[in-house]
């Protein structure tokens, strides 16, 4: 059975600012080809507004417990993961970015268990908001 691998959306803009994280880090940068490899990259005035890209904020349930969850996609710096702000370089952040809105995202935490989150709300995204300085 083949694994259908989704497409991602991404900004040009998020790209050149991942890639300056993952220029100094041979591991980010592997993840982050990956992540490329199924993107399409569309200018910061084109992409979606039902699209996770950098520093938006989504409500996500978990398929498996139903708990629902507020997570805002961050560079590694800005990541606080007990204030919600998800490193987009850790598993559920990388599942995220350029995922849509009714998507459901599958990542394997360091727990080891893989997790299914279905993305409810996009309750900011910052290009659709006209804020493209973020």
């Amino acid at each position: 059975m083949m694994k259908k691998i989704k497409t991602c959306y991404l900004t040009e803009l998020d790209v050149t600012r991942l890639e300056k994280y993952a220029a100094a880090n041979a591991k980010l940068q592997h993840m982050l080809d990956d992540v490329l490899e199924r993107a399409v990259i569309v200018d910061s005035h084109d992409i979606p507004a039902d699209v996770v890209t950098m520093n938006s904020q989504a409500t996500l349930i978990d398929t498996a417990s139903g708990e629902q969850m507020t997570w805002t996609v961050v560079y590694p710096p800005n990541a606080d993961f007990a204030q919600g702000r998800l490193n987009v370089f850790s598993p559920a952040g990388l599942a995220l970015l350029g995922a849509r809105r009714g998507e459901s995202i599958r990542f394997t935490p360091p727990s080891g268990d893989q997790q299914v989150l279905k993305i409810d709300k996009i309750l900011y995204q910052p290009e659709a908001a006209d804020d493209f300085s973020l």
